[in-house]
């Protein structure tokens, strides 16, 4: 272990790195100040051959006085060598101080790498979460940091699965005597032809109840399904008119008028999960729109593909709508009573939208209402979808 930390450790590497670009820094402003000292002192012995006066020869030669005379050029010398001594230190300095900065950056590229790989984790969806982020390359502490986090992130996505499988097998288990219960209140129903009184609102009341409780069965089970989208070209306005068309007898009980706007847009996606999607927005916009309101379903294909669905109701306060797509989440109990469903409907949507590689948001809408948006991002035309699968179709 002392091995190990003595030759990757993070703090050793930082510290031989700064005695040697400081060893490097010193040695070589030495050099070159040696070396300009050196050249300037042979100048300077030149110099001063010419610069004795005194007495030649004679018995008098050694008590005459000499005179040194120092000259301009020999100043200018000595204030040049000042200069030359302050330039080389300030590019000694920037240097080693550049040396230091790429060294050290070089060092934390693992840490940077590390940063990006836990930067992509949405922990909102954390069947995405099993990805490997553990680094193999880089210091000891940045190893171990990674190994911390992938220790983290794994035992998240154990208590995923954990939950993830307790719902598969509880929806399960609760699809059939929910199945049992429905087909004995048809029976009933058939048996006693118009039940009256008590009797017929505790028959209505029942079979409202197991028909909530069967869709949101059938709901956990999708959003437990890990299956791939099967893509493939989709005309989005034709199958928002078809979905209209399913509910247009649910909306005309509260006069809610439901109409269709955009683009005739061809795009390459699931066309079941986009319905569910569209279907699930469009029935919460008329759950909790005012009676003799309207809902617009508007498709836009620009570069990607946009579908807004537009209601007319009572709107979402900012609180709300941070916490819409969350599962089992109801803005307004009391309100929520009144109409049919757990929360699960919108925790849907969201779950399809990313599983075709898109966003959602709510936003709010100017006349009053909220606006949900669909956003999926560019991809080539319909044309080019269909020849690009032709191709890999031939490939194989």
């Amino acid at each position: 272990m002392k091995d190990r930390l003595s030759t990757h450790s993070l703090a050793l590497k930082l510290t031989a790195v700064t005695i040697g670009v400081f060893a490097f820094m010193l040695l070589f402003s030495n050099y070159m100040l040696w070396k300009e000292q050196s050249r300037m002192a042979g100048k300077l012995a030149s110099q001063l051959e010419h610069s004795f006066y005194g007495m030649e020869g004679g018995d008098d030669a050694e008590d005459t006085p000499l005179t040194l005379v120092v000259d301009e050029a020999q100043i200018r010398t000595l204030a040049e060598y000042r200069i030359y001594a302050a330039f080389i230190m300030g590019i000694t300095m920037l240097g080693g101080a550049l040396l230091f900065v790429l060294v050290i950056r070089r060092m934390l590229k693992p840490l940077r790498l590390l940063t990006e790989k836990v930067n992509e984790i949405d922990i909102d969806n954390v069947e995405y979460v099993k990805d490997e982020i553990r680094i193999e390359k880089g210091s000891y502490e940045i190893r171990a940091l990674s190994e911390g986090f992938q220790a983290a992130i794994n035992k998240i996505y154990e208590n995923y699965e954990k939950q993830r499988q307790f719902s598969i097998n509880a929806a399960h288990e609760l699809r059939t005597p929910l199945a049992v219960l429905k087909t004995k209140i048809d029976v009933f129903r058939k048996k006693e032809r118009s039940p009256s009184g008590e009797l017929a609102d505790f028959v209505d009341s029942m079979e409202k109840n197991i028909t909530r409780l069967s869709g949101l069965v059938e709901g956990i089970l999708f959003l437990t399904r890990d299956e791939k989208p099967e893509r493939k070209e989709v005309f989005v306005r034709e199958l928002a008119e078809e979905v209209i068309l399913d509910l247009e007898e649910k909306a005309s009980e509260k006069e809610i008028s439901l109409h269709v706007t955009g683009d005739d847009a061809v795009f390459y996606t699931d066309d079941l999960l986009l319905e569910r999607a569209i279907y699930n927005l469009v029935d919460n916009a008329i759950k909790y729109n005012t009676p003799g309101g309207s809902c617009e379903l508007r498709v836009r294909r620009e570069r990607g593909l946009e579908i807004d669905v537009t209601d007319s109701g009572i709107g979402m306060s900012d609180e709300e709508k941070s916490h819409a797509f969350d599962l089992f989440y109801r803005a307004d109990i009391s309100r929520s009573q009144r109409n049919s469903g757990y929360g699960i409907g919108l925790a849907l949507v969201r779950d399809i939208v990313q599983k075709l590689g898109g966003g959602i948001r709510v936003l709010d809408n100017p006349s009053g209402g909220c606006i949900f948006r669909m956003s999926f991002p560019p991809q080539g035309s319909a044309a080019e979808i269909t020849k690009s699968r032709q191709q890999r179709q031939k490939r194989r």
